[in-house]
C-alpha cells in the first residue's frame, strides 16, 4: 500500500466541504435542467414551443394519479404553494438523478483509508448503494405511500369529512417518504462495511437484535411520512428482514474467510517442524 501523507482533521474537513460543494452543484444543475425541460420532447426537438409545458407539470400529475386516493382533492392554500411544489419535485428528481455521483464523491472521500483491493471496488460500491437506494424509493412509491394515503383517507371517510387536503402537505409526504425510505435501505451496506472493517462483530449484531428493533422503531417514526403505526411497520419489517439476511450472509462469509494470523502461525509451525526433522540444520 502506497504511503500517503497524513492529513489533519481540518484538512479532512476541508476536503469533505469541497466534495459536498461539488455534490450540491451537480444536484442544483440537475434541478435546473429538470425545471426547464419540456414535457413534450418531440416538440422541443422541432423547436416548436408554441404549446410549451414544463416536464414538472407532467410529473406532478403522474404523482397525483398514482398516489392520491380518487375522492381526494388538493388545495393550494397559499400563493407560493405551487412554486414550492415545483421546486421540491425538481430538487427530489435532481437528487435521484445524481445519486450515483453523490455516492462516488463520498467514496472518494473515504478511499484514502482503504486498501488498494478495496479501492478497486469503487464502481461495485456505487452500484450497490444506488441499487439499495432505488429499491427503497420504489418500495415507498408502490407500497409505503399508497398504503399511507389510503389509511389516512380512511379516517376522513369514516368521519364523514369532505376530503380536501393542502397540496403542500401531500407533496411533502411524497418527497420525504421516497428520500427517507431510499436512505433507510442503504443501512445494510453500512453494516456490511462496519463488519468488514472489524469495527463490529457478527455475534454482536446477533446479540443486540432487541436493541436494534427498538432503535428501528424510533428511526422509522422519524423517517415515515405520517405518525401512524402502519407506515412504521411497512418500513421497519422489510428492513429487519434485510438486516437478518445481511447477518446470515456475513456469518457465512466470515466462516469462509480465513484469518491471516492462522495462516502465519501454520506456516511458522511447518518451518519449525522441518528444521527439527532436518539433521543438517
Amino acid at each position: 500500500m502506497a504511503e500517503e501523507e497524513e492529513l489533519s482533521i481540518w484538512d479532512h474537513l476541508e476536503e469533505l466541504s469541497q466534495r459536498l460543494r461539488r455534490i450540491l452543484f451537480v444536484i442544483v444543475l440537475a434541478t435546473v435542467l429538470v425545471v426547464v425541460l419540456p414535457g413534450d420532447l418531440g416538440s422541443a426537438l422541432r423547436l416548436d414551443f408554441s404549446n410549451y409545458r414544463p416536464l414538472l407539470s407532467v410529473v406532478i400529475e403522474i404523482i397525483q394519479d398514482a398516489l392520491l386516493p380518487e375522492p381526494v382533492n388538493l388545495l393550494a392554500i397559499g400563493w407560493l404553494d405551487m412554486f414550492y411544489i415545483f421546486f421540491l419535485v425538481a430538487f427530489v428528481l435532481g437528487m435521484l438523478i445524481t445519486m450515483p455521483y453523490t455516492v462516488y464523491e463520498l467514496f472518494k472521500f473515504i478511499s484514502p483509508a482503504l486498501y488498494p483491493h478495496e479501492k478497486r471496488r469503487m464502481y461495485t460500491f456505487v452500484f450497490i448503494v444506488t441499487l439499495l437506494f432505488s429499491i427503497g424509493a420504489l418500495y415507498a412509491w408502490f407500497v409505503l405511500l399508497p398504503t399511507t394515503f389510503n389509511v389516512l383517507y380512511g379516517f376522513v371517510f369514516q368521519s364523514n369529512i369532505v376530503p380536501l387536503f393542502a397540496v403542500k402537505d401531500f407533496f411533502n409526504m411524497v418527497a420525504f417518504g421516497i428520500l427517507g425510505s431510499g436512505i433507510f435501505y442503504t443501512f445494510p451496506l453500512i453494516i456490511w462495511m462496519l463488519v468488514s472493517a472489524d469495527l463490529i462483530g457478527v455475534q454482536t449484531l446477533k446479540e443486540n437484535r432487541k436493541q436494534l428493533f427498538i432503535g428501528l422503531i424510533i428511526v422509522t417514526a422519524v423517517l415515515t411520512p405520517d405518525p401512524t403505526p402502519f407506515s412504521m411497520l411497512l418500513m421497519s419489517i422489510p428492513f429487519y428482514i434485510l438486516y437478518e439476511i445481511t447477518i446470515q450472509v456475513l456469518s457465512r462469509v466470515k466462516k469462509e474467510k480465513r484469518d491471516p494470523a492462522i495462516d502465519i502461525g501454520i506456516q511458522a509451525s511447518r518451518e519449525m517442524l522441518s528444521r527439527t526433522q532436518d539433521p543438517d540444520t
